[in-house]
Formats: structure tokens, sequence, C-alpha cells
């Protein structure tokens, strides 16, 4: 079976011969240590590793590993940010295209400054400068889509930034944009606007370079931490829900695809309003979270819901043994196959610890255990 075919029999929730598999976007793909570590294991002469998520330390996947690793997607990594979009402080900060200051802490860049904080009202939020995707990231990317669908993938477009709820908190502070949802509604709905009328042009731009060859669109935008939603469900449908769905009503009516929708953390409340926004594909649903166990959310949603991802990268792939990692994509496998609706991926990038053994055991044991000629409810 054509890797597309496999992929979009799963999204319609239907059987195909095998569990697909994915990585290289910006949710579930190889941070550059675990890439190197993972090519020098192999003993592959590659190239330098070239980064094209800076805040992540992600990087493009040599064609042979996705070759190799069976992998049934293929990624459009989007064009950089104009120069003049970004600011360069020093070796380790830099000033991104929304005037978002981040500094290298460790191995990843976090966020250090936030250009909104002192903003009082919707004005201040209108003045300020925004950046412009759709002029220019998106331009020749069909030509590369087109090349991928001709290969016979499933062509994933992702998305330029995070969310219309999350990149709020980078502008004014995580503090602060919390404080303004309850106590000053001005300027959340403000934030939260622009970025829906942000992301509808970058998409639009984006759409008609792309939109004859690609099948799903991956955004993320995070509700949940370990133990919580970051907001109430009740807030969440009240202030965010009907605008992502805009954004996603918007996207559909441009093209035929599916929409991926990524959120860490601790949403199970919320996991049915998703579907109803437009959500075909959900990652990661993380193992680790309160209440996200994978059997349950299977029963609960799978007859709406594609599952993408759901392989723990919080203990299992850093720390646990190649058998270890085995098992925990057989039961991954077991919870989530039955019936069509799993992409095999792990919940979300693999991170620097990770050792190369566990990498190459998570793909074999897709293979082993993610045939449909299997009984996937049942074998051991």
């Amino acid at each position: 079976m054509e890797s597309r075919e496999r992929v979009l029999k799963t999204v319609n929730l239907e059987e195909p011969d095998r569990v697909p598999i994915d990585i290289g976007g910006p949710v579930a793909s190889i941070t550059k240590i675990a890439y190197d570590n993972l090519t020098d294991h192999l003993g592959m002469k590659m190239p330098e590793s070239v980064v094209w998520d800076t805040m992540q330390q992600l990087i493009y996947i040599d064609e042979r590993i996705l070759k190799d690793f069976c992998v049934d997607t293929r990624h459009i990594q989007l064009n950089p940010p104009r120069k003049d979009e970004i600011k360069q402080i020093s070796e380790g900060c830099f000033v991104n295209e929304f005037g978002v200051t981040l500094r290298k802490v460790g191995y990843f860049f976090e966020i250090v400054g936030n250009p909104l904080s002192e903003a009082v009202n919707s004005e201040d939020i209108e003045n300020h400068s925004w950046p412009k995707p759709h002029e220019g990231r998106t331009r020749g990317l069909g030509e590369k889509a087109r090349k991928l669908y001709e290969g016979g993938y499933a062509v994933v477009a992702d998305a330029f930034t995070g969310g219309i709820f999350e990149v709020p908190q980078w502008l004014r502070g995580f503090r602060q944009f919390y404080y303004d949802l309850v106590g000053n509604p001005e300027i959340s709905n403000a934030l939260m606007d622009k970025m829906l009328e942000i992301h509808k042009g970058f998409w639009d731009a984006y759409l008609d370079e792309v939109g004859d060859y690609v099948q799903i669109v991956c955004l993320g935008d995070d509700y949940g931490m370990q133990d919580r939603m970051l907001i109430s469900p009740k807030m969440f449908r009240e202030r965010i829900k009907p605008r992502v769905k805009e954004l996603y009503s918007f996207i559909k009516r441009k093209a035929k695809v599916k929409i991926f929708h990524h959120s860490c953390g601790s949403i199970r409340p919320i996991i049915g309003d998703l579907a109803e926004m437009g959500v075909d594909i959900l990652n990661p649903v993380q193992p680790r979270a309160k209440d996200m166990v994978s059997e349950e959310i299977k029963k609960e949603h799978g007859d709406k819901l594609c599952f993408h991802g759901g392989v723990d990268i919080q203990h299992v792939l850093p720390k646990g043994s190649p058998r270890e990692v085995e098992e925990e994509v057989k039961k991954r496998i077991k919870a989530f196959a039955p019936s069509g609706g799993y992409i095999a991926a792990p919940a979300h990038n693999i991170q620097p610890d990770v050792p190369p053994q566990n990498i190459l055991a998570l793909y074999k044991a897709v293979h082993k255990y993610g045939k449909y000629s299997l009984n996937l409810e049942t074998h051991t």
C-alpha cells in the first residue's frame, strides 16, 4: 500500500495494511544531539546536520533515514523569516519575528523578553510590529510539495508558529496573559484576534501554494500541563474554542485537508471539543499526563479522532531499555490502532538524552507489532 493511501485510510478511521509512521514535523521530530548520536551509531557519513527550528533545535532529517524507518509522511519546512524580522543580539540570544527575545539556556532557547508586557489597551496591540509570514515564508514551496506528492507520501504542511492561545503568552508574558484572560479582556481578546488574523493570512497564502498536494496541516496550541488544564474547560469553550474553530473552518474551506492539532498535557475534558472544532488528528496524547489513559481516550473518542504519538518521551525513551521501548510501542498500538485511527510517533520531539538504540527500537517495534494482519487488540 502506498504511504499516502495508508495515512489517509488511517485518518479516515479505516484499517490500512499497517500502522503508519510519522517523524519530521515541529512536534514529533528529533533534536540535533539525538540525531547526531543516531547517525554516528549507524555509521552513516553525513554532512553537518542543519537546524531549521532554533527554539527546539530540530534538524532536517536525511532522506536515507526516513526511508530506512519507512516513514509515510513528508513535512514541508517553511522558508525562514525575512532577515529584517530577526535581530541577533549575540550568539546565544536573538529577537524573533514577533519581537520576543529568546536566549539559549542549556540546550534550548527560552523566552526571556515579552514585547507587549507593558501594553495597556487594544491600540497598543494593533500598533505592535507584527510579522507578515504570508509575504515570503511560503513562496516557492508548491514545487516541493508537488514532488513529495508524486513520491506517494502523505504531505504535511506545518504551521509557522504556535497557536492563537499560545503566542499571546509569549508576547505578554505568561503570568500577565493569564491575568488578562480574567481581568483585562480587552487586551486578551485583541491579542487572540490578531493571532487569528495573522494565521488566516498565512494559511491563505500557504494553501494557495501547496493546497493541491497537501493532505494534512499541522498546527499546535497547548492547553494542558502535566496534571491539569492551563485554563478551565469553561473558559476554553468561551474564549479559545470559537477562534480556533474559525481558523480550522477557514483552512478546510481553502483546501481538502485534515487538521492535525498538537496540545501537550492533561486535556481530556476538552478532547470532544477539539473534534467539534474540526480536528481530525490529535497529538500527542501524552501518556504520563493526568487522566490521559490511552485505552479510555480511544474508547471515548476513537469514532471521531485519529490519534498520533503516544510513545512516552518523559521516561521510557530516555531512560528505558530497548526492550522497554518495544513494550511501550506495543502498548500504544494495542490501545490506539484497532479499527484504524493511529499514526505511530513519539509523544513530542525526541530529546538529546534519548540513546540511539532506543530510537531504533521504537521504529522496529512499530513494524513488528503494527501489521493489521495481526489481531492488534490481543497480540502479545
